[in-house]
């Protein structure tokens, strides 16, 4: 059960956490949205120790039933921030903070999967936004945050894949991954940091392919982030010398017209297209880590 009474944290230790938690990606994105909400409500670090806070006593609770409690826990923060150090607030403040600290809930777990639908927190994170719609200041806040996230995506800085609830994935196994010369490197045409991961990362997704059109799922990705220069000839070269498999350029265009660039149109009624959306969710997982 969620305590009531809550106490604010000073504003000495709130600056030295303030600077610790701008490490956090996710925090730094949705810190202005949260203090463009604050009018005299809790400060982004407050909102996001109280999200942590709840987060925790989620994890109690079976995951078949956590959203089905979700409105028991706001009537525990409803009750929870009905005063701030004992001074009473008014029905709608204390909503207002429990929008606040639900809605950053649910932007924590919304990174659990690059893949919204195979997100293991959605119906949890369906049941907070159904619950939230009705609170003023909900739309708004998630409006700015999808501004903020589309920042990112166009500075090719995505958020990391983590899931707050501490069911962590598996991590990959590096060490089935090739390694690579630095001639290799300098030719492969990957336009990243540091493409020697990325290499590893597509010589862990090879180990999985079954077809030679399976090579679409990682040209797609690819394409998709920006680190390959969006010509068929140039990937098809650079996995031909450097991966040793005899693909075509003009077989992997048909390939390609006959799923589309945008990997989430990809058909699950066709068996071929149904794995290699697969195996670029998997892909995707590998780079993300």
């Amino acid at each position: 059960m969620i305590e009531s009474n809550y106490k604010r944290i000073p504003k000495e230790k709130l600056r030295r956490t303030k600077t610790k938690l701008y490490n956090d990606p996710l925090f730094s994105m949705i810190y202005m949205p949260l203090w463009h909400q604050r009018k005299g409500d809790l400060t982004p670090v407050e909102v996001w120790q109280e999200a942590t806070m709840v987060i925790q006593e989620m994890k109690a609770i079976s995951r078949d039933i956590r959203h089905l409690e979700v409105s028991t826990i706001v009537e525990e923060l409803n009750e929870r921030y009905s005063a701030f150090d004992n001074v009473a607030r008014t029905e709608e403040m204390a909503q207002h903070t429990t929008m606040l600290v639900l809605a950053t809930v649910m932007f924590m777990l919304a990174e659990a999967d690059a893949d919204w639908k195979h997100n293991p927190h959605l119906p949890l994170c369906r049941s907070i936004s159904q619950i939230l719609n009705r609170i003023d200041g909900f739309k708004e806040l998630c409006s700015n945050v999808r501004t903020e996230e589309s920042y990112l995506a166009e500075a090719n800085t995505p958020l990391p894949i983590r899931d707050f609830m501490g069911e962590e994935k598996k991590k990959v196994e590096y060490d089935n991954a090739r390694t690579f010369t630095e001639d290799e490197i300098n030719v492969c045409g990957i336009n990243d940091p540091n493409p020697g991961k990325v290499l590893q990362a597509i010589s862990l997704i090879q180990q999985k392919m079954t077809a030679d059109n399976d090579w679409i799922a990682v040209y797609a990705v690819l394409l998709e982030r920006r680190l390959i220069s969006p010509t068929m000839t140039t990937f098809c070269t650079m996995i031909n010398r450097i991966f040793k498999v005899n693909i075509r350029n003009r077989y992997l265009s048909g390939v390609l017209r006959d799923h589309g660039e945008d990997i989430a149109k990809w058909s699950d009624h066709y068996e071929d297209q149904r794995r290699h959306r697969q195996l670029a969710k998997e892909f995707e997982e590998i780079l993300d880590r």
